[in-house]
C-alpha cells in the first residue's frame, strides 16, 4: 500500500453507495462475508479478556510489539498467558522499547518464561506501536500499553482485526521491525481496492487520516492525548491534520474532540491546551476530560468509518516511531465507536470548567 491508497478506497465506497442508491455510505452491510476481514472495537476494560482469549487460542504463535511493560496485577495475566502458550509449544515473540528503563528487566521476566523477548535497542526509535498478532489470521491494534492503569482504568481504543490481508500485511510488517527496528520500511502494498479493513503503519498512518477527514461531510469526533502545537510549520503532521479539522469545521462538518488533562502531566496539559485554543478559534468544539481518568485513546470518528492508532498527533507519531493502526467501515466498530466517543463527550467539560475547576490547577 502506498500513501495514495485512499484515493482507491474512497472510489470504491463512493461506487458502492451509487449502486445501493443511498446518498451516503451508510447503506453498505452491516458484517462482512464469511472469511472476509473483519474489525472489532475493543476498548477499556474489553482489552485484557480479548488479548488473553487471543493468546489462549494461539496455536503456532504470537507476535508483540510494546511500548512498555511495567508489572502489575494486569500485567501478571498477559505475562502469565505467554508463558502458558510457550508451555504449550506456541512460538512468543515480544519486542519492546528500550527507552523505558524497566523494559530490559520486563524482557528478562519474560525469557524467564520461555518467551523470546528483547528491547530495540535503537535509541533514535521508539517502538510506540501496540500490537498483538496470533497465528497469523487475528490481531488486536491501538492504544493500549501493557501497564495496570492503562489495561484497567485509562480510556484507550484497539481494533481486534481478523481474516485475511490486513492481519497478514502487519505481520510482514512485525518482521521488519523484529530484524531491524530502525529501517523504516513497509511491506508489500495492500489490495485496498473495496476494502473495509485496512492495517496501517507508520507514513501511512498520517495519509490514511488526512483523506478521511478532507471527504469528511457530516462528523469527525476524535480523542486527543498528546501532541505539539506547531503554527509557524504548517506542513508539520500535527498542523496538517489541525489544519485539516479546521477545514471540516468550516465546510458545516459538525468537528468535535475530547482532550487529555491530568494533574501531574503538566507539560502535557500545556501543550493540549495550545491545540485546544488554536482548534476552538476555527470552530472545533473541544472538551476535556475528567481529571480522574486518563484518556488515553487515539481515536477517529469520520462520518461512516474509524480510525484507531497507536499515534499521537504529533511529527513523533507520524514520521519517527513505529507505530500501528486501522482503518474500517464496517458498522459494527463505527457504531461502537460512535456510543464509546459519546460517552466520553458526556462526561468531560468545557474548557472554563476544566481550567478553574476540579483541582486541575
Amino acid at each position: 500500500m502506498s500513501p495514495s491508497h485512499g484515493v482507491v478506497r474512497l472510489g470504491a465506497l463512493s461506487l458502492a453507495a451509487l449502486l445501493c442508491g443511498c446518498a451516503t455510505v451508510g447503506c453498505k452491510p452491516d458484517q462482512p462475508g464469511p472469511g472476509e476481514p473483519n474489525a472489532e472495537l475493543v476498548c477499556d476494560g474489553d482489552y485484557l479478556p480479548a488479548l488473553l482469549d487471543l493468546v489462549a487460542n494461539a496455536e503456532s504463535r504470537v507476535l508483540v510489539t510494546q511500548f512498555e511493560l511495567f508489572s502489575g496485577t494486569s500485567t501478571s495475566q498477559v505475562v502469565t498467558a505467554l508463558g502458558d502458550a510457550v508451555d504449550r509449544g506456541v512460538t512468543v515473540k515480544v519486542l519492546l522499547d528500550d527507552e523505558i528503563e524497566s523494559n530490559a528487566g520486563a524482557a528478562q521476566s519474560l525469557i524467564n518464561r520461555g518467551v523470546d523477548a528483547k528491547t530495540d535497542l535503537f535509541p533514535d526509535t521508539t517502538v510506540h506501536s501496540k500490537m498483538l498478532i496470533a497465528d497469523g489470521d487475528d490481531a488486536l491494534v491501538g492504544s493500549t500499553n501493557w501497564s495496570t492503569s492503562s489495561i484497567s482504568r485509562n480510556h484507550e481504543c484497539n481494533l481486534r482485526l481478523s481474516n485475511g490481508a490486513p492481519v497478514a500485511w502487519l505481520e510482514a510488517w512485525f518482521d521488519n521491525v523484529w530484524a531491524n527496528a530502525s529501517e523504516r520500511v513497509l511491506p508489500p502494498a495492500q489490495d485496498t481496492d473495496g476494502a473495509r479493513v485496512i492495517a496501517l503503519a507508520d507514513d501511512l498512518l498520517l495519509p490514511s487520516l488526512l483523506e478521511s477527514i478532507n471527504g469528511a461531510r457530516q462528523r469527525v469526533d476524535f480523542t486527543l492525548y498528546g501532541t505539539f502545537l506547531q503554527p509557524n510549520n504548517l506542513s508539520s503532521p500535527a498542523m496538517q491534520v489541525y489544519g485539516a479539522l479546521a477545514d471540516a469545521a468550516d465546510r458545516g462538518v459538525t468537528v468535535r474532540g475530547v482532550a487529555e488533562w491530568s494533574d501531574w502531566q503538566f507539560d502535557n496539559n500545556e501543550r493540549n491546551e495550545a491545540a485546544v485554543e488554536w482548534l476552538e478559534e476555527r470552530g472545533v468544539d473541544m472538551r476535556w476530560e475528567t481529571v480522574e481518568v486518563i484518556t488515553h485513546a487515539k481515536a477517529f470518528l469520520i462520518d461512516d468509518t474509524a480510525q484507531i492508532q497507536s499515534a499521537n498527533i504529533s511529527t513523533s507519531g507520524f514520521e519517527r516511531n513505529r507505530e500501528v493502526g486501522a482503518w474500517t467501515d464496517l458498522s459494527l466498530p463505527v457504531q461502537a465507536l460512535e456510543e464509546w466517543f459519546d460517552a466520553r463527550w458526556a462526561e468531560s467539560t468545557d474548557e472554563a470548567v476544566a481550567r478553574r475547576g476540579g483541582g486541575r490547577r
